[in-house]
């Protein structure tokens, strides 16, 4: 859509090989394009085309005309997202309109198995619902970490905790910080360092709160790093410590597996359905449980047999977080027959522990 975003510091991806990238607002920040303007250039682009993916948010106004447009022009549209039923409070009235806006979408591509029970309770009419959407490429982020994945590399002794998140109210940083304090207290002399990545209104306030918890010389402020950089980061740390109060996903997850770090994750993060199985390769906790997180980093930093069965484990499941899931869905999708992306999407499915019986709506009628 356009160059640069005010609530995304991510650096522009660059072309792509072996497809055509339109941007079209080159230059711009996205907040700053109007509704209109948005409108008319995506519906001038992408009535032109067979098969539409939306990723943008499907509640925004320009999106919901879209999606009800393009199938005038004959574009089949499929809907890409993360939502879940517990994001926030639902009103069955509400649910019910954002149901009918939905009408026009002819399959869904999400991320786990949250996702895939809260689309399928939006569907007035049955359509297929496919996990795959929340993927990074494992390959570029191990690459980018320097090709080592954990348990090897950096010696247990010597690795950090690693918080990458933005700093604003849904995060949680202030209770990282408190269950970072009560592991502090457990570690005695020699604890090891909390790395907190990221920006946002709430800095000042952390900052404030470590030195209020007597920690503030054992936690690093990094600022916002790019994706390079994170994934440097995360190959050097110990854990990656996510404990959200709410995260449709947390891609960051996926980009720990990569390199095979163990997780604390709060169990408001989506990622954790499909990437996280708790006591094999990471910790989940529930939010506002202090006690749980200081706990959990107790466990990865002083049992380092413990820490390694864990890492491997990671390893082993990083596949469900790759882009590959993603490729997967949609050939299976777009491409009949499509057996090889059938049969893995089955086992994504059943690595999750989805039950296609219990979730009627999901027995997928192919869409062609």
């Amino acid at each position: 859509m356009a160059t640069s975003s005010e609530l995304y510091a991510w650096e522009p991806s660059g072309a792509l090989a072996g497809a055509e990238k339109i941007t079209l607002f080159p230059n711009e920040r996205y907040e700053q394009i109007g509704s209109w303007r948005r409108f008319r250039a995506m519906l001038g682009t992408l009535r032109k085309s067979d098969v539409v993916l939306i990723g943008i948010a499907y509640a925004d106004i320009p999106i919901i005309a879209l999606s009800w447009l393009l199938p005038l022009f004959g574009v089949r549209v499929i809907m890409l997202n993360q939502s879940k039923h517990d994001d926030l409070p639902r009103r069955i009235s509400f649910e019910w309109l954002k149901a009918c806006t939905l009408w026009p979408y002819r399959a869904a591509i999400v991320g786990g198995l949250r996702q895939m029970a809260y689309r399928n309770f939006l569907s007035l009419r049955r359509i297929p619902v496919l996990p795959g959407y929340a993927s990074v490429s494992t390959r570029r982020v191990l690459a980018q970490a320097g090709g080592v994945q954990a348990p090897d590399g950096l010696p247990h002794g010597q690795r950090h905790f690693l918080c990458v998140s933005r700093f604003v109210p849904k995060k949680n940083m202030a209770e990282l910080l408190d269950g970072y304090a009560r592991y502090v207290k457990q570690a005695g002399a020699t604890p090891r360092r909390l790395v907190l990545a990221g920006s946002g209104p709430l800095e000042a306030m952390l900052h404030a709160r470590a030195e209020e918890l007597g920690i503030a010389q054992l936690v690093d402020f990094t600022g916002w790093r790019s994706a390079a950089e994170v994934a440097r980061m995360l190959g050097e740390a110990l854990a990656l410590v996510l404990v959200s109060r709410v995260e449709q996903w947390g891609l960051v997850v996926n980009e720990a597996l990569a390199v095979g770090l163990p997780v604390i994750a709060s169990t408001s993060v989506g990622a954790c359905d499909a990437l996280v199985r708790n006591l094999v390769n990471g910790y989940l906790v529930e939010p506002g449980s202090v006690e749980g997180i200081g706990n959990a980093m107790a466990a990865l930093a002083n049992d380092e047999a413990h820490w390694r069965a864990m890492a491997k484990a990671s390893r082993g499941l990083a596949w469900l977080g790759d882009a590959e899931r993603f490729a997967d869905a949609v050939e299976y999708l777009t491409c009949a027959p499509a057996p090889d992306a059938e049969a893995r999407i089955a086992a994504f499915k059943a690595a999750m522990g989805w039950d296609a019986e219990q979730n009627a709506p999901d027995a997928a009628r192919r869409y062609v």
